[in-house]
């Protein structure tokens, strides 16, 4: 029986080895970026808006060597209202967005990327488009409210595999020998002294 159970736990341990291993091509499909902008106001007694959050993309396109943004999360301040970044909208929807990340500058494309806020974001419906300027001038909303500021995107780093499956394995060990210690424990007679 001991045998059996040593086998049962060598063998989940390979699968979760191979499984974590396979998934590594899966992990390595999602890429996390941070962003934050900000962009002065055209009227004097008007508010800045920025806005910082996650941007989650799809692994790089060597061919046109940009990534599509698939995801975001974060907040934007406008008015001094702060709203929080509910959803990416689709290609398309607001703005002629096209949700593409450049790797090199400029990041975004004339059409950016659009995305829903709790507020009421640039049109009052809570739709906000990032992008570039088609004549250079920078990044900015698609808004008559705001002037061309400034984008950071940062790369977040992204766990090696091997890591993953190194500290799945290890854990099952850990469990195992744990487990292993209880029932030998259980199995120790009571040494007690009765009266």
């Amino acid at each position: 029986m001991k045998l059996v159970k040593k086998l049962g736990i060598a063998t989940a341990s390979a699968v979760i080895g191979i499984t974590a291993v396979g998934a590594s091509s899966a992990a390595q499909a999602v890429q996390l970026f941070d962003f934050q902008y900000s962009f002065p106001s055209y009227q004097v007694n008007d508010t800045a808006i920025s806005a910082s959050g996650i941007l989650t993309t799809t692994d790089l396109d060597p061919i046109n060597n940009n990534y599509t943004i698939t995801g975001i999360s974060g907040t934007r301040k406008a008015q001094g209202i702060t709203e929080t970044i509910t959803g990416l909208l689709s290609p398309g929807t607001y703005g002629i967005n096209d949700n593409f990340l450049n790797v090199s500058t400029p990041l975004l494309t004339k059409n950016g990327f659009s995305y829903l806020v709790s507020g009421s974001g640039e049109d009052g419906n809570g739709n906000v488009n990032l992008f570039y300027s088609s004549l250079n001038e920078g990044y900015s909303e698609l808004s008559s409210d705001v002037d061309y500021g400034s984008l950071t995107i940062i790369p977040r780093p992204v766990p090696e595999p091997y890591t993953v499956s190194g500290s799945l394995l290890a854990l099952g060990f850990g469990w195992w020998t744990k487990r292993k210690q209880a029932v030998a424990f259980q199995k120790k007679p009571d040494k007690g002294i009765y009266l």
